[in-house]
């Protein structure tokens, strides 16, 4: 009897598990993940955060949605180290229409496990630029060429993409919009909403670092993905114009700090900096360190040395805005791959700021050389003007009227009521003075 009693337990636990599996495979979900604007650090960040609360909430899948111009070169390939490694699949959806994925982006893009795009999307355009004298100009260095060709062929070959079109993206510049990459094989669909791609993606199998995965995705819950403050705040210091400017209001507010101190210019301008500093993740160009340093020792030597504000001073300040010139990303210190409309877009925008801080601070500094280098108005009497209220005769002394204060004077000579006057010494209060020459 009791063992008809536990194989009925058995039985009936059994069909719940089944059960419960089956509502929970219907109810799972999907977390929506946005890479937008420029990739950097805090991509990177976002990514990881995403990738463990994926896991923490057993989502079937991540689905990347991207609309970038580009980025950072070693961000991008960690990014495609974290999708290649993830146990959950990873998939790239350039959206919304009228979107694109730009140098880095394709990277990404080609990297996912699934590569889809909305109407009216373009990706492509992944040739390295670097930023001249004479503005932006594309590289054909073959070492850097060869190398980063290998290495989307690679990443297409691994998901059965089209390599060819995907050595293009580099060697031609080539851009494609949705229906043409498509065609081509470099993505697997194009799908004109969201739901649209769930319902196109339904039922494929994906191979992820853990296996075999059949995706279904058509009656999946839809999760948004909301960045913690930490990335919030690295989002904004990390952008490479956010970061020259926080550099360059720095480095001024410091200096300002020194030669003025008691405002709290000086705090400021530390905060600013190493704000600065977390956004680069340290990797300012040594040639803009250079400028930044010569830009500051003339400046503090046009504060100290110096009377006045000229030639040294303006000299710091185009240093300086030479140096935040090389903060904006540029691809000989091999860290950026990104659209060159960007980086002549980050360029004008980084020069326009930092002139008018610039602008700023040197009105500041000029107000503070100008009171520094003012006469004293207490204490210095001697060639002053003022006017007789009383009549005063060398052996008798009256008041004058001193910088709206009654003062009692005194004279060689006879000097009548309302009288201007020119004081030519003091004793002790009293003013000596004498009649002022016609």
């Amino acid at each position: 009897m009791k063992l008809k009693i536990s194989l009925v337990l058995l039985a009936f636990l059994f069909i719940f598990y089944c059960f419960y599996f089956i509502i929970d495979s219907q109810n799972s979900n999907l977390l929506f993940v946005e890479i937008k604007d420029t990739i950097y650090q805090s991509s990177v960040e976002i990514l990881t955060e995403s990738m463990q609360q994926a896991k923490n909430q057993n989502s079937q899948a991540i689905i990347l949605l991207l609309d970038t111009p580009g980025g950072g070169l070693q961000q991008t390939f960690d990014i495609a180290d974290m999708i290649h490694s993830s146990q959950i699949p990873v998939i790239g959806y350039v959206y919304p229409s009228g979107s694109e994925a730009w140098s880095a982006g394709t990277f990404i893009l080609i990297s996912t496990h699934i590569a889809a795009m909305a109407d009216h999307t373009i990706i492509g355009s992944c040739q390295p630029v670097e930023v001249g004298i004479e503005g932006t100009k594309i590289i054909n260095d073959s070492k850097i060429i060869n190398a980063l060709v290998e290495w989307i062929k690679e990443r297409a070959n691994m998901y059965g993409r089209n390599e060819t079109i995907a050595e293009n993206f580099i060697r031609k510049n080539l851009n494609l919009n949705a229906t043409l990459a498509c065609e081509y094989g470099v993505v697997e669909f194009v799908s004109s909403s969201i739901d649209q791609l769930l319902a196109d993606i339904d039922g494929t199998n994906i191979t992820t670092s853990s296996g075999n995965i059949t995706l279904h995705t058509k009656d999946a819950e839809k999760i948004m993905y909301s960045p913690s403050p930490k990335i919030q705040i690295m989002k904004v210091i990390s952008n490479p114009i956010i970061t020259s400017l926080l550099l360059m209001l720095g480095i001024f507010a410091l200096i300002f700090g020194i030669s003025s101190p008691g405002f709290g210019a000086e705090v400021f301008g530390v905060i600013a900096i190493l704000l600065s500093l977390v956004g680069s993740g340290f990797s300012i160009s040594t040639l803009s360190i250079i400028f930044i340093i010569i830009g500051c020792l003339l400046l503090i030597i046009e504060i100290f040395v110096t009377p006045g504000f000229g030639v040294i001073g303006i000299g710091g300040i185009i240093c300086l805005a030479i140096g935040s010139i090389f903060l904006v990303p540029s691809y000989p210190n091999r860290e950026w791959l990104i659209s060159m409309e960007y980086m002549e877009t980050a360029i004008v925008i980084s020069l326009v700021l930092i002139v008018l801080i610039a602008i700023f601070f040197v009105f500041l500094l000029y107000k503070v050389l100008q009171i520094r280098n003012k006469k004293r108005a207490i204490g210095v009497f001697i060639g002053e003007k003022a006017r007789t209220i009383d009549r005063i005769t060398p052996g008798e002394p009256g008041y004058v009227r001193f910088k709206g204060e009654y003062w009692q004077a005194r004279s060689d000579t006879t000097i009548e009521q309302d009288t201007k006057v020119v004081v030519v010494d003091k004793d002790e209060s009293v003013l000596i003075v004498k009649p002022k020459e016609r």
